[in-house]
C-alpha cells in the first residue's frame, strides 16, 4: 500500500520541485548592462500628437520605452534601439445585430532595431512588426467599453511591454 502511495504522490513532488516549467533566461545578454533608445521616428502624422498629455507621441513614446528599458539597463551604448512608426490605422472591426459599429480594431506598423554594439551584431530586427489593439465602442460586451484616446494610450502601453518582452526577457 505505500510504494502504492509512494508512486502516486512522486509524479507530483516532481511538478512542485520543478515548477511550471518556466526557465528563467538570467543569461541572455549578459554581457550588456547599458542601451540607448534613440529618437523614436513617426512616419504618419495621424499619430504625431499624444492628446491625452498634450505631447508629441514620439517624446511619450521614446520616454516610456526608455523607463521600461532601464528596469533592466542603465542608459548607455552598450546596446541600442531604433523605432520608426510607419503607419497608423483605426478600421472598424465589429458590428452589432443591426449593422452598427461595435469594434473598432487600431493598429500601429512600426519597424525597430536591436543592435549589440558591444558584440557588434543586430540582435533583433523588423521591418514590419504589427502592433493590434481591439476595443469596443459600446457597453455590455465582452471587455469594458474605450474611448479612442483610451486605446491609443493602451496600444503604446501594450507596444512597450511587448518589444520589453520579446528584446529584453525573450519570454
Amino acid at each position: 500500500m505505500s510504494k502504492t502511495l509512494f508512486i502516486l504522490i512522486l509524479p507530483i513532488l516532481l511538478i512542485l520541485i520543478s515548477g511550471c516549467g518556466y526557465v528563467s533566461k538570467s543569461e541572455y545578454l549578459e554581457h550588456i548592462s547599458t542601451i540607448r533608445i534613440t529618437p523614436i521616428e513617426i512616419l504618419d502624422a495621424d499619430f504625431a500628437y499624444d492628446n491625452a498629455s498634450q505631447r508629441p507621441n514620439d517624446e511619450v513614446i521614446h520616454e516610456k520605452l526608455t523607463q521600461r528599458f532601464n528596469r533592466k539597463w542603465r542608459d548607455g551604448n552598450d546596446a541600442e534601439f531604433t523605432m520608426r512608426i510607419q503607419d497608423y490605422n483605426v478600421k472598424e472591426h465589429g458590428f452589432g445585430p443591426n449593422g452598427e459599429v461595435e469594434l473598432i480594431r487600431m493598429t500601429l506598423q512600426i519597424e525597430y532595431q536591436f543592435i549589440d554594439r558591444v558584440r557588434g551584431q543586430i540582435i533583433e530586427e523588423s521591418d514590419n512588426y504589427l502592433q493590434v489593439h481591439d476595443f469596443y465602442i459600446v457597453p455590455n460586451r465582452a471587455e469594458p467599453m474605450e474611448s479612442p484616446e483610451e486605446a491609443r494610450r493602451l496600444i503604446v502601453e501594450e507596444l512597450i511591454e511587448d518589444l520589453y518582452n520579446q528584446l529584453a526577457e525573450q519570454w
